[in-house]
């Protein structure tokens, strides 16, 4: 079965294609300015231990950024790969925002003492890292080997696996962060992710016998409500920006 991208070629459905094509524009704008302010932050930031958090956000919206336009392109061009690759940019969007999540957790003043914690931060990092190579390697074989429900499977699991990792360290990080400008930011970024594990699993619809219009129409949804919970997050990175900048 090819991996086919879900568009007005493979839906047949040219309204649904057209809302798929002006969200992910929009998914592409929200992520540049994200991207700009999260880097603007990091070159403005004084504390060392939020470095990597802010780093991470400027790779939500470098990966972020690139789905978008590979999602552009994906309405206007059948191709196996572009679908492929904008699958993996979605992944890699989920996997950067959860671990911004964990990373400011262990890093906060409040968070439990290194002999407390049942795993070092090291240990997760590592960790970590060898579930995105695998991720990357099935991907990669996936799209070789041209297996479309093997392909909407890695992504939907993957989507809600990563998804569930970040929620989880940002609820720790609730009672840590209560009142203060980093807990206001992390509740303008749980919607990003909750929306972007929703987008990551959607088309499993199509897996599970659902009409490949209604399955687009959902993603479509969900592409909206990436762009906008994303320029809301960039507005809170703005004023974070304007009251780190000197007077």
């Amino acid at each position: 079965m090819a991996l086919a991208p879900l568009t007005a070629h493979a839906s047949g459905d040219a309204s649904a294609a057209a809302v798929h094509f002006l969200g992910s524009v929009l998914v592409t704008m929200a992520a540049a300015f994200f991207g700009f302010y999260a880097v603007r932050n990091l070159r403005l930031n004084r504390l060392e231990s939020q470095g990597p958090f802010w780093r991470y956000l400027a790779l939500v919206g470098a990966a972020a950024g690139l789905y978008g336009l590979l999602g552009v392109a994906g309405t206007v061009v059948r191709s196996r790969a572009l679908t492929a690759f904008g699958h993996g940019a979605l992944l890699l969007c989920i996997v950067f925002l959860a671990f911004s999540m964990r990373e400011v957790y262990y890093n906060s003043a409040l968070a439990p003492p290194p002999e407390d914690r049942q795993f070092s931060l090291d240990t997760l990092r590592r960790i970590e890292a060898g579930f995105v190579v695998v991720i990357v390697v099935e991907w990669v074989a996936v799209l070789l080997i041209d297996q479309s429900v093997v392909a909407q499977l890695v992504k939907g699991l993957g989507s809600v696996a990563f998804a569930a990792y970040g929620l989880v360290f940002a609820d720790k990080l609730e009672s840590l962060a209560r009142g203060t400008s980093l807990d206001t930011l992390r509740r303008h970024l749980l919607p990003v992710l909750v929306s972007l594990g929703g987008l990551g699993v959607a088309d499993l619809g199509v897996v599970a016998g659902a009409s490949p219009v209604v399955v687009q129409a959902v993603e479509s949804v969900f592409v909206v409500l990436v762009a906008g919970f994303l320029t809301t997050a960039t507005i809170r990175l703005q004023q974070n920006v304007e009251g780190l900048s000197p007077r």
